[in-house]
């Protein structure tokens, strides 16, 4: 045995709830114990402390009497937990007796001063033994605990009792109701189990919490308010498994739409919308029961800082929201897998959804659409263990699922030109650098947008003889800015290629090429305005304002939050270099 993690669902956990779930995933099976403790320390020194709570561990029996915040005494008394991995995995739910025992600890610590030495973190570590082994494998190790603080080691947090709880009625009953239990492994032992967290929340979050209201803001939102019950039951379970960053974001969610893949009339560019939370992924799965799945996944062991699936869903939702970004060192010529990513995400989030599950797993494997397989370059995840400063220019990358898509279509697409895996660690090395300087030729970009939408394309560009003349160049070009604006005018946004940094100009040679997504053209004003992968909305380059300028090329800012530019169609015939039509609509 390797390796073995243990998550749990959520960071933090509302006392009064129901008790959390640790998922257990190793490559081998075995027999795990899970250890609890109030800090790092009695983790890496398990003892009987002066209060019993401090440390428990799985594998011996727990009969102790413990004092309630109220004085009165209280029995715990937990069995011996068997945790049996198999297929590589195992799901452990805390005892709820053990986790009674924890909330009244909770509540202590409102007193002033505290009664307790809990802080409210309950860190934990799991050891897994393999058939046959002497000796456990253990995660996190002392090393990692040694000197941890509350930001470093695993942990999942106690939401205490609001002391004045909301008396306001939950606004839709019917879609409580319709939340499954902590499916599939407790269908009737905890049927109402996510109904009861948000419960929960909803009672002891104040009416100032940013999550509160979010999901207030949920509960009105006119494309919840329209949805099916079944629908609106999984959107407040995401709610609750989205954790707290991404929850204030959830409404957000709601407001965005996507093409349906029916063209428009043909005037303006535009094809008829719908909110993304009914784009359905080439499975038949909706975004939101996409993003549901994440919580399924044993996430990849080599994402050393992922401790909770809530992590993983952030990320996805980040990207979503936010689509733009880099995994380069900030040269053009590598953002043709982030304009791929925005393309997937503005068409079809629900598909980038689907292809996250699996990409983020412990197999880093997903299956295109068209049928191929997809999977993360060996350590890429491991991106802190490489050099982050190549020729001057710091490593950009947000998220894992940014890392992971966008790595995942840079090696599917080069194929044989992708560095071979040997497994050294300058090999590793080698290919990590290849995952964040490299790009793709057109017909990479092509092979690759065919594979991902399960769509012929045909590209379009600019020839690249040897010694061109400037008039034959001209043609080339108007060539390829005519195939562009025909379609940008009936079509969806597609892939748009121009030079960067210079324009051909006989006998120099042009620029690089940057890799952008057209999404319309203004015929009154005779611009097309697209999205720049070059930079995420989020974080745009300190110094660009909207209706600012820029040169080579020459372009506007028209919204910085948005990574949106627009260029002239004049200024466009002399910088565009390529565009990747679909055969049809996409979807």
């Amino acid at each position: 045995m390797s390796w073995v993690r243990a998550h749990t669902l959520l960071q933090n956990w509302p006392a009064g709830g129901p008790p959390p779930s640790f998922t257990i995933s190793s490559d081998e099976n075995g027999t795990a114990v899970v250890e609890l403790a109030f800090d790092p320390q009695a983790l890496r020194a398990p003892a009987n402390y002066t209060n019993p709570l401090r440390y428990y561990g799985s594998d011996v029996p727990f009969n102790e009497t413990i004092k309630r915040d109220d004085g009165r005494d209280m029995a715990v008394n937990v069995p011996v937990q068997t945790i049996q991995l198999q297929q590589g995995a195992a799901l452990w739910t805390m005892p709820t007796a053990l986790w009674e025992a924890y909330q009244e600890e909770a509540l202590k610590t409102l007193r002033t001063p505290s009664a307790t030495t809990f802080a409210r973190n309950l860190y934990f570590r799991v050891r897994v033994t393999a058939p046959g082994a002497s000796t456990a494998t253990v995660w996190p190790s002392d090393d990692v605990l040694k000197g941890a603080t509350a930001a470093s080691a695993p942990r999942i947090g106690l939401l205490p009792m609001s002391a004045n709880p909301s008396s306001q009625v939950i606004p839709d009953e019917a879609a409580l109701q319709a939340m499954p239990g902590l499916t599939p492994l407790f269908p009737t032992i905890m049927p109402t189990y996510w109904a009861d967290i948000l419960r929960r929340h909803w009672r002891q979050l104040p009416e100032s919490d940013p999550a509160r209201q979010a999901l207030v803001q949920i509960f009105a939102h006119q494309t919840f308010r329209a949805a099916s019950v079944r629908t609106r039951a999984d959107i407040l379970q995401l709610w609750i498994l989205a954790g707290r960053s991404a929850r204030q974001r959830l409404p957000k969610l709601l407001d965005r739409r996507a093409t349906n893949g029916i063209n428009g009339n043909g005037s303006n560019g535009s094809a008829t919308t719908v909110p993304i939370i009914e784009k359905k992924s080439s499975q038949g799965r909706t975004l939101v029961q996409e993003l549901l799945l994440m919580s399924t996944i044993a996430p990849h062991p080599d994402m050393l800082g992922v401790t909770t699936t809530e992590q993983l869903l952030d990320d996805v939702i980040t990207e979503i929201l936010d689509p733009n970004g880099q995994i380069n060192q900030g040269a053009a010529g590598t953002c043709v897998p982030t304009s791929i990513q925005t393309l997937m995400i503005t068409v079809n989030p629900a598909e980038y959804a689907r292809l996250q599950v699996g990409l983020l797993s412990r197999d880093a494997r997903a299956t295109a659409a068209a049928g191929q397989t997809l999977d993360v370059p060996a350590g890429v995840y491991q991106a802190a263990r490489y050099i982050t400063n190549v020729g001057g220019n710091a490593f950009l990358v947000r998220t894992n699922s940014e890392l992971g898509f966008q790595t995942a279509v840079l090696k599917f697409a080069q194929g044989s030109r992708f560095p071979s895996l040997t497994g050294t660690p300058n090999n590793l090395n080698q290919i990590f650098q290849a995952t964040i300087s490299a790009g793709l030729f057109s017909n990479e970009t092509e092979r690759a947008l065919e594979a991902l939408f399960n769509v012929g394309f045909t590209v379009h560009e600019v020839p690249w003889p040897a010694n061109p003349t400037n008039a034959a160049w001209m043609v080339a070009q108007t060539a390829v800015r005519m195939e562009f604006l025909r379609q940008i005018i009936v079509s969806q946004p597609h892939l748009l290629w121009t030079y960067w940094g210079a324009a051909y100009a006989s006998p120099s040679p042009p620029g690089g090429l940057h890799s952008v997504l057209g999404v319309r053209r203004d015929n009154g004003a005779g611009r097309i305005f697209f999205k720049n992968p070059q930079y995420p909305g989020s974080a745009p380059v300190p110094g660009m304002a909207n209706g600012g300028t820029a040169a080579n090329p020459p372009r506007r800012y028209e919204d910085v939050t948005e990574s949106l530019e627009s260029i002239t169609d004049a200024d466009l015939g002399r910088w565009i270099t390529a565009c990747f039509v679909p055969d049809r609509a996409l979807s």
